[in-house]
């Protein structure tokens, strides 16, 4: 069944795990290349896999189970895997900086999540934290709340999520598009905005000066900032508020260049004693950020500062060339083969990729026991700095948010 029906009920892999058209996999050579593969169409529109090593057709791979091999023309063989979500994550199409899973996997725990939460995040990019968010809260009565600026990042960070593992983890999402970014969606939640833009959605109000338009500070506006305005006024509508009014978060997560024009408007929407996850690029932004909180945002407390890193090993078999003389040949990289069996033979050399080492482990079964040696060394090419994560949390009581006159009314 072809995978534009709009009849056919899709089912997701952890009841039917055979390969269907529309699906997204991964396709594994035996030298550990693993790359992703989808959605898989029938051949008139395309549904083919050229490379160096022959042409695999995406017919041939629907019904298949995980794990089962087919063979291009050339006769090179593939192994079919459903992709995890950390290598989903990493080699999907995307327009916009992604979060690692490092980072990602981090920011969940950070955030204390569990089935049923409803979460805010402000800054969807390609939709990886998206898809680590849901899967960790989704259940019923779970919501989340993703917000970007730009409508091709969203638009494309949902296309992503509905290609994972044929969508199980889009339910219960709402993607926000707005030019008028976190601020007009937090009006809109709020119960403040009715769905049409005006200029004065903006948190910063703008004044005229000859053909030079500046902020209430002074600042010239920005060319996004312009581009924002104009848009705002074109009456930009965005979806209904699926929140009764009042309702508050589990938990909220930012990826922003500037969280601190949010955090005030943040503060009523959170739970009390609940966490937000902030991911910054930078120390001098991390500095910045608790600098201004200590002036002007007491509701929130610094709980952790972080900074992930992962430090990959190799671990992997070795022939001892002493002990293996007149028994087997060891060539490069180490790579066995018996003096009597011309047969071909796993080779240690798969081990080594182009910085000279691979993560994954193998077996070189032609290796006698008394001469088989083990390689354990970190990777030549460690992941690195990729960004922090601050953990704030929400310190106060929502009454003591409240102005002192509206308090006594």
């Amino acid at each position: 069944m072809a995978e534009d029906d709009p009849t056919h009920k899709r089912v997701y892999p952890n009841v039917d795990p055979r390969f269907q058209y529309g699906d997204v996999i991964i396709i594994n050579d035996n030298k550990g290349d693993r790359r992703l593969v989808g959605p898989l169409k029938v051949m008139p529109k395309g549904g083919v896999r050229d490379n160096n090593f022959g042409r695999l057709t995406h017919d041939a791979m629907i019904g298949l189970e995980p794990l089962s091999t087919i063979k291009t023309h050339k006769g090179v063989k593939y192994t079919l895997q459903w992709p995890s979500l950390d290598e989903y994550s990493t080699k999907v199409k995307r327009q916009a900086s992604i979060m690692y899973p490092k980072d990602a996997t981090s920011a969940v725990h950070l955030l204390d999540l569990f089935p049923g939460a409803h979460v805010l995040e402000a800054g969807t990019g390609n939709g990886s934290m998206t898809l680590y968010i849901q899967r960790a809260i989704q259940g019923p009565g779970s919501h989340l709340d993703t917000v970007d600026i730009r409508n091709e990042h969203s638009l494309q960070a949902e296309q992503n999520v509905e290609g994972f593992w044929r969508g199980m983890y889009r339910p219960g999402i709402t993607f926000w598009r707005s030019v008028g970014g976190l601020q007009r969606v937090i009006k809109r939640l709020n119960g403040q905005d009715q769905g049409k833009s005006d200029i004065s959605s903006s948190s910063k109000e703008t004044i005229v000066q000859g053909d030079l338009q500046l902020n209430n500070d002074g600042r010239p506006l920005t060319p996004l900032e312009l581009k924002r305005k104009r848009l705002m006024s074109a009456h930009e509508v965005l979806p209904p508020n699926p929140h009764p009014k009042g309702h508050q978060y589990d938990a909220i997560t930012l990826d922003l260049p500037d969280s601190k024009t949010v955090l005030l408007d943040l503060l009523p929407l959170l739970k009390p004693d609940r966490p937000m996850c902030l991911y910054m690029v930078n120390m001098s932004q991390v500095l910045e950020l608790v600098q201004w909180m200590r002036l002007n945002c007491r509701g929130f407390t610094v709980e952790k500062v972080l900074e992930v890193d992962w430090k990959e090993w190799s671990v992997r078999s070795a022939a001892v060339r002493s002990k293996v003389k007149g028994r087997v040949h060891v060539g490069g990289f180490g790579a066995v083969s018996l003096l009597k069996q011309p047969s071909a033979v796993p080779s240690l050399s798969d081990d080594a990729d182009a910085s000279g080492e691979k993560s994954r482990t193998m077996a070189a079964d032609n290796i006698p026991d008394d001469a088989l040696g083990w390689v354990c060394r970190p990777l030549h090419m460690p992941i690195g700095h990729t960004g922090f994560l601050v953990q704030l949390r929400k310190n106060s009581l929502d009454c003591d948010l409240q102005d002192p006159v509206d308090a006594q009314s």
